[in-house]
């Protein structure tokens, strides 16, 4: 499965590839125009060669500029819908420090299994990631799973990795 990518990081994505996609356009348009127009001597007697080169090169770079427009205008859309994944995450953060803790999710699972505590540290990883999973699922409905697994990921190295760093 992919990794999950935020509405942040795709806006940064298509925002960096919107400039280089209007910056190259835009230098590659201007320098045909410029051999078209035989201000750069390249095509001096070649006739039909320098409209035909001329043409498609030209075409190629005004589809690079409207490629870069496009991807900009998802770059601005995407950063709308950052806003509501950040207000989602806090909310679902605040929820989790209030009622996901350490000794809450084991014992959830103590209850559910009886050799819990004879499980290996990997084991007890995806027992507990999965407790995690199902819990916040079914308290926040319709997430993507995607979403719900990167957040679990870190939410599970805050509780538990950062905890037995404290401890010792």
């Amino acid at each position: 499965m992919p990794r999950y990518q935020s509405s942040t990081e795709k806006a940064e994505n298509h925002r960096s590839s919107a400039y280089t996609l209007l910056a190259i356009g835009g230098i590659g348009f201007i320098a045909i125009v410029l051999v078209f127009c035989n201000v750069i001597p390249v095509y001096r007697n070649a006739g039909i060669n320098r409209y035909l080169v001329c043409g498609v090169m030209g075409a190629m770079f005004i589809l690079f500029i409207v490629f870069g427009i496009v991807s900009m205008r998802d770059s601005n859309r995407f950063l709308v819908k950052a806003k509501s994944e950040s207000s989602l995450v806090s909310e679902i953060t605040r929820w989790c420090a209030e009622n996901l803790h350490t000794d809450t999710i084991d014992s959830l699972l103590a209850s559910e299994d009886e050799v819990f505590e004879e499980l290996s540290d990997e084991e007890m990883y995806y027992r507990r990631t999965e407790k995690m999973k199902a819990l916040i699922e079914d308290k926040f409905m319709n997430l993507d799973e995607a979403f719900v697994e990167d957040f679990v990921e870190r939410y599970y190295q805050e509780l538990y990795e950062d905890n037995s760093d404290r401890s010792r």
